[in-house]
């Protein structure tokens, strides 16, 4: 069984206090400062939590006291920039007012549960068998959310995943294709709401009118996707994937089946929220070498990538302007 990545970070911060008893055995002072950052301690029995899983992973009974030590004082070194990074990174959650409520905390969950065909009490199973409770689980999720935030609001804006980028890719990656049918390239607006907040319900409806009234006015679609979808695919200027008909959802399809390459469909009121779809482009058979998933998961993983790599660059930009002092 697989659970989302969004999880496996090892709780660390969790592992900050269940390991106090193991820092004893090392004979550690446990309020040592470790290193602070802007001002705000960092200390050795955070560092050491934070450690331990790689610790146990990588020691064993079989090694020395000295081998032990040596292999410790490793990790440490190493994961300290990472616990600084973490420090600093909810240093900007807080400056930013980001605030992750209880509701988005169990959709996640829901998400996760559904990406992995398990249900809560699988995961809760799974989560006891490794040592850790949901609720100890929707923390570090809390957490995770916020830093995703974060990225959002810092980088996501500026990453741009171009067809041309794609298409690169596809040559030197080629895939194979098993669909006969022609293939739907697709863009999209959404203006998210809660389902049972008529306000928010409303607030959404103008904004996706907004955003129509842009596109009629002959507004591009991504500009237009970019400033007003509340998805993360608006940033890439709104594109979605490659669908066959029978892939989409009934609603979407009536909304596109009758459109041509490069129109767009009226309002379509969704689970996820309001939203616009754009044609981009139809792909018949015989003509691509892709499926819609594999195309989906090309884009993504080119996404994820610059995403990671904006993210350290990011990070360094404010370790540079951050006061920090390492005192192990």
């Amino acid at each position: 069984m697989i659970i989302h990545s969004i999880f496996f970070r090892t709780f660390f911060v969790v592992l900050a206090v269940l390991t106090f008893e193991a820092h004893l055995a090392y004979g550690i002072i446990v309020d040592r400062i470790a290193a602070t950052v802007n001002g705000d301690v960092i200390t050795l029995s955070e560092l050491e939590g934070w450690a331990q899983p790689l610790v146990q992973k990588y020691t064993n009974d079989e090694m020395s006291k000295k081998e032990i030590e040596t292999t410790r004082q490793e990790i440490l070194s190493q994961v300290l920039p990472e616990l600084i990074n973490e420090r600093l990174a909810q240093e900007e959650v807080k400056k930013l007012g980001i605030k992750v409520g209880e509701q988005e905390i169990e959709r996640a969950l829901d998400q996760i549960c559904e990406d992995n065909h398990i249900t809560r009490d699988q995961l809760s199973e799974k989560l006891a068998s490794e040592g850790h409770t949901l609720e100890e689980y929707k923390k570090e999720l809390k957490q995770q959310i916020e830093r995703a935030e974060l990225i959002n609001a810092q980088v996501r804006a500026k990453i741009v995943i171009t067809d041309e980028q794609v298409n690169e890719y596809l040559k030197e990656h080629p895939l194979n294709n098993s669909s006969n049918a022609p293939l739907y390239i697709m863009q999209h607006i959404c203006a998210k709401f809660e389902e049972d907040d008529p306000e928010s319900k409303k607030d959404a409806r103008r904004r996706i009118e907004e955003a129509y009234n842009a596109l009629k006015e002959g507004k591009v679609f991504e500009e237009v996707a970019r400033r007003y979808s509340d998805l993360p695919s608006g940033q890439d200027g709104g594109y979605l994937g490659a669908f066959t008909l029978k892939e989409m959802a009934f609603s979407v399809k009536q909304a596109v089946v009758n459109l041509k390459s490069g129109d767009f469909s009226d309002i379509v009121d969704t689970q996820v929220g309001w939203q616009i779809f754009r044609l981009k482009e139809i792909v018949q058979s015989g003509q691509t070498d892709l499926d819609s998933a594999q195309i989906k998961e090309v884009r993504k993983k080119l996404y994820h990538k610059q995403i990671n790599a904006r993210f350290e660059e990011w990070l360094g930009e404010l370790r540079s302007k951050s006061i920090i002092q390492i005192l192990l």
